[in-house]
């Protein structure tokens, strides 16, 4: 246990790049805990380390005042946390439970207001789907971003090549793989080619990759590889800028394991999501090779390894900390 971690406070271990100032009000999101009183928490869309012997839920998501003490610095809490999603759905007038709560971080993560009617149409097409809770409420609210009805002829089979590769979406078996590129010119010809990597999907995700979202616009190249007697499947989705014409940020889903990677901004981070102990660990090994390669790119690695609910397929959990701006229309 870190020393100042007591009580109703939290204790963050600082890192480059935060900016807090004593007095003010910020929003972080607990993402996971790391051991008995550390935590993995969100802070202006970034995860750092954190300590606190309080009873908190991961994905919840609160409100702190910036202190110090004694040369640390504190985030205070109230005695008895609350969150501050189950209290937005509060005032908005709807049911605060955990799965209305986990379909209003979707949309708050898509972009998209916290609306009644909204969360119930989300809310009747989980138990459809075989994904996880929190990755088939953003892969629908995606849809509905993009005016796409949830309930929709050929939606079923669109939604399994969202999520290909992953527990729940489409069985890469059905489709043929092309060799893995290894060297810089096939992972140059690789990227090329995106648009003709996808499996034989029709005309379902050509259609959602053409659509513009009204709050974002995603697109979304399912892909499968062979490598001697393996295969890897999954998808790269890349956030785009239509009027910019300019991707803003990719991420790399392939089975238990993610990579996202802002393509904007001074600093740019790779953060690596991972829901198996042993990749967790054989990712942990290999952080310094992959840290050195990306450090010539001028992009730095994360080296906390979240688990896979840190992250929906689109977007880090941990950017659900920008609550302030949601929009509770009725």
């Amino acid at each position: 246990m870190t020393p100042g971690a007591a009580g109703g406070a939290i204790q963050l271990s600082l890192r480059p790049g935060l900016r807090l100032r004593p007095g003010e009000t910020v929003i972080l999101t607990v993402i996971k805990r790391l051991d008995a009183e550390k935590w993995a928490v969100g802070i202006q869309g970034r995860v750092y380390p954190a300590f606190s012997r309080l009873a908190l839920q991961p994905g919840s998501v609160l409100r702190a005042r910036v202190g110090s003490s004694a040369g640390r610095l504190l985030l205070s809490l109230s005695d008895q946390p609350q969150d501050l999603l189950r209290s937005v759905l509060q005032r908005a007038g709807i049911p605060a439970g955990a799965e209305s709560q986990l379909i209003a971080r979707a949309l708050v993560l898509s972009g998209l207001p916290i609306r009644a009617e909204t969360i119930e149409t989300i809310r009747s097409y989980l138990s459809r789907l075989k994904l996880e809770p929190h990755k088939a409420a953003r892969l629908i609210a995606t849809l509905i971003d993009k005016g796409i009805d949830p309930s929709s002829r050929g939606v079923q089979a669109l939604l399994g090549l969202l999520s290909f590769g992953e527990r729940g979406g489409a069985d890469p078996r059905r489709y043929r793989g092309r060799r893995l590129p290894t060297t810089p010119q096939e992972v140059k010809e690789f990227v090329g080619g995106l648009a003709a990597s996808a499996p034989d999907a029709g005309d379902a995700i050509q259609a959602f990759n053409h659509i513009r979202g009204r709050a974002q616009t995603w697109i979304v190249v399912p892909f499968v590889f062979d490598a001697d007697k393996d295969r890897l499947a999954g998808t790269i989705k890349i956030l785009f800028d239509p009027f910019l014409s300019r991707p803003l940020r990719l991420a790399l889903t392939a089975g238990d394991v993610s990579f996202h990677l802002p393509l904007e901004g001074k600093k740019k981070k790779l953060s690596v999501f991972c829901d198996d102990p042993a990749m967790q660990r054989a990712a942990r090994r290999g952080l310094d090779t992959l840290r050195a390669k990306f450090h010539n790119k001028g992009i730095e690695v994360d080296d906390i390894i979240l688990g896979g609910d840190a992250f929906d397929g689109f977007s880090p959990i941990a950017e659900g900390s920008s609550l302030p701006s949601i929009d509770v229309a009725g």
